[in-house]
């Protein structure tokens, strides 16, 4: 270990963010247990972050960009996914200090388009609610999750599709085995806006035709449902009568379908 990395004792670490706290003395350890400097951290991160941000980055009075605990864990050989998990956490706690009554609802209980909104609203504020063009360039280069369309989704203005709201789960740290309950939440809401949709197209339907045929004084007559003619049963023919009923066994269902 290195006399620069122990020499000047570090402040202790103030906030009222136990979660922070928690993130910025793991950094210091970790740092410690590197037997670095500041500079020689900024360094090993090929500069792309200053001595002084990393500095700042473990003093606690401000949660630190997502990228600078990274590149810091990184540099110190420490695990980058225990720092961002972390880092979400003081994050999250950080919002629930303004809404305490923050949480992300179970996706099985998710049912229609709204709810599903919320659902992934609260998931965003969870996983740290780091900049959407963060979450864009994490997704991927090729437009897997366009800020823009986050934003929409955010602001209650839109649903992500199937891919964006699985880009959107990897990108928010969600675990594969938690997917396949996003995925069918996802297609209840579809679903519940497919219906809503069908039963407007219905009601516009309706309304011209009642505005197209008057009733005998001039007024749109109701609009009724289209009926077919009843139409007697067909009798079955005699030799289907001689035949007894099948049955089909297990294998024969599995083959049907």
């Amino acid at each position: 270990m290195t006399g620069a990395a122990v020499g000047r004792p570090e402040r202790p670490v103030t906030t009222a963010n136990p979660s922070l706290e928690k993130l910025a003395e793991w950094l210091r350890a970790q740092r410690r247990a590197a037997g670095l400097t500041h500079r020689e951290l900024a360094g090993r991160s090929a500069h792309a972050f200053s001595d002084t941000t990393f500095s700042r980055a473990t003093t606690g009075t401000r949660i630190p960009r997502l990228p600078v605990v990274e590149a810091y864990a990184r540099a110190c050989g420490a695990s980058v996914k225990h720092a961002r998990s972390l880092w979400r956490a003081a994050r999250y706690a950080e919002h629930r200090q303004r809404d305490p009554r923050a949480g992300v609802p179970r996706p099985d209980r998710v049912y229609d388009r709204d709810a599903l909104i919320h659902a992934l609203q609260q998931l965003y504020y969870k996983a740290g609610a780091m900049p959407m063009d963060e979450m864009e360039h994490r997704a991927g280069d090729h437009g897997e999750l366009p800020h823009s369309t986050v934003r929409r989704m955010l602001a209650g203005k839109s649903m992500l599709d199937l891919q964006q709201l699985f880009a959107f789960l990897r990108v928010c740290d969600v675990t594969g085995g938690e997917w396949e309950q996003w995925r069918l939440a996802w297609l209840r809401a579809w679903r519940r806006c497919e219906v809503l949709r069908a039963a407007e197209r219905l009601n516009r339907t309706l309304r011209a035709s009642a505005h197209d045929h008057p009733g005998p004084h001039g007024h749109a007559r109701p609009a009724e449902a289209p009926r077919r003619p009843a139409r007697a049963p067909r009798p079955y023919p005699p030799v289907a009568l001689a035949m007894p009923l099948f049955q089909p066994t297990a294998p024969a269902l599995a083959r049907s379908r």
